[in-house]
């Protein structure tokens, strides 16, 4: 599996950090927000770059603004320059 960028782990470690501080396992966490418990945890280890939906989810979960479980804008540094495209076309400067 494919190294994230640290931002994305920071996120996992974030999520982590506030389910443990309510004193919820993985297992109990993840069946409260309706996700898989191996797919919740790569979200924790920072693995999966998830969907907004997801992280709704798991900050209503937590209890928290989704906002709360994002990185500070000083740490967000060397973002990639483009997202991979997975097989579609780039769109062409005009």
């Amino acid at each position: 599996m494919r190294k994230q960028h640290p931002s994305i782990e920071l996120v996992g470690r974030l999520i982590r950090s506030r389910r443990e501080a309510m004193g919820v396992s993985q297992d109990d966490f993840a069946a409260m927000v309706n996700l898989d418990r191996a797919y919740y945890s790569h979200v924790e280890r920072g693995r999966y770059n998830i969907t907004l939906e997801v992280l709704f989810r798991i900050a209503v979960g937590l209890g928290c603004t989704p906002a709360e479980l994002m990185p500070e804008a000083s740490e967000l540094t060397n973002l990639p320059a483009t997202s991979r495209t997975r097989g579609r076309r780039k769109l062409k400067k005009t």
